[in-house]
């Protein structure tokens, strides 16, 4: 009896024991939590976390679903061929816009008194109605507007992020090169930046349509200078191998407002957020280009300033010399062909 006895407390006191020895154990683990394994394991396994979390609409671009490894340079041959390819259909396409509106002109000159008569007389009145009594700068800003707003919402979207990373923004290190060229130039992520390039777009297209290019040529315009903003920031990629993906139509409008400083230089124009301080449009243009290219030597990250500089340098290469050509030779070609 003594000796079963003595088993049984020998075997609770070792049990005792033990669970001592584990409850030491795993004090010790708790108090050297900072310990330099400790923070290592820890650290490891946030990283497997992070690694089997889906990729958010902010992560860079090699993160992304259909992101690849950055194009050789060889590749921006393609880029330049869409690009002139945009250039010319769109300004072929201009120009037979063009010549129907000439052969309805007549018919728009007698139809101009009764729409200023229904302009001045009603005012309740459809959005249809509304939308052909505007004036042609009027009708061009809104649909861009429209169409940058629509693709606004379309980035609200969850379901739609792959889709539109991949095809509505511009990027050297995705599978779809071509069609963002275009694409890219009417998405905005950011309520801010939609809102201040829509407001430039409704300020310059009212002068430029109005007075210098008309609704086609406005539009051949817009989008090539799009595609041509898009390659340069493209081949600004390409060149320092760079995966980051770029968006807005910052370029097309930067080409839009450089045009327009172009053609009338001595104009005076303010910023809206200091409206005391004014400034000539020639200063604005050199202001902006030299912003731009020190963007592109210290590597500011904030904006594309290779996608800036580029729709400045097409609005004044179109200023001064494109408009001759495309507007001058091509059309006279293309409408001497339809006649």
């Amino acid at each position: 009896f003594w000796f079963m006895s003595f088993l049984v407390v020998k075997a609770a006191f070792v049990g005792c024991c033990r669970q001592s020895v584990r409850s030491l154990h795993f004090n010790n683990v708790k108090l050297d939590r900072f310990s330099r394994d400790s923070l290592r394991s820890r650290l490891k396994q946030q990283e497997l976390k992070d690694a089997r979390k889906p990729p958010s609409s902010h992560q860079d671009a090699t993160i992304l679903a259909d992101s690849v490894p950055v194009r050789p340079v060889s590749d921006l041959l393609k880029a330049l061929g869409f690009t002139v390819g945009v250039g010319t259909v769109s300004f072929t396409i201009a120009s037979f816009s063009d010549w129907e509106r000439q052969k309805v002109l007549m018919k728009q000159h007698f139809l101009q008194p009764a729409a200023n008569f229904f302009r001045s007389k009603f005012v309740n009145f459809d959005t249809r109605t509304l939308f052909l009594l505007m004036e042609h700068s009027e009708k061009c800003a809104a649909l861009l507007i429209a169409s940058n707003a629509l693709v606004f919402l379309l980035w609200r979207a969850k379901g739609l992020q792959p889709m539109m990373w991949r095809y509505f923004s511009n990027s050297y290190a995705s599978k779809s090169l071509l069609s963002p060229m275009i694409l890219s130039a009417f998405s905005h992520s950011s309520l801010i930046h939609l809102g201040l390039n829509m407001y430039v777009l409704w300020t310059f297209s009212q002068v430029t349509v109005d007075k210098f290019l008309g609704p086609d040529q406005f539009g051949a315009f817009y989008l090539t200078a799009a595609a041509f903003s898009s390659f340069t920031s493209l081949a600004h990629k390409a060149v320092v191998r760079s995966p980051i993906r770029a968006l807005g139509a910052s370029g097309a409008i930067l080409a839009l407002l450089t045009y327009t400083c172009c053609k009338i230089p001595d104009a005076r124009l303010k910023i809206v957020f200091l409206p005391f301080f004014d400034f000539s449009a020639q200063n604005a243009v050199i202001g902006l280009v030299l912003f731009d290219l020190a963007g592109l030597i210290f590597r500011f990250k904030m904006f594309d300033h290779a996608a800036h500089l580029g729709g400045a340098i097409f609005g004044i290469a179109y200023a001064y010399w494109g408009e001759r050509f495309f507007w001058g030779c091509w059309r006279k070609h293309i409408q001497k062909t339809i006649q």
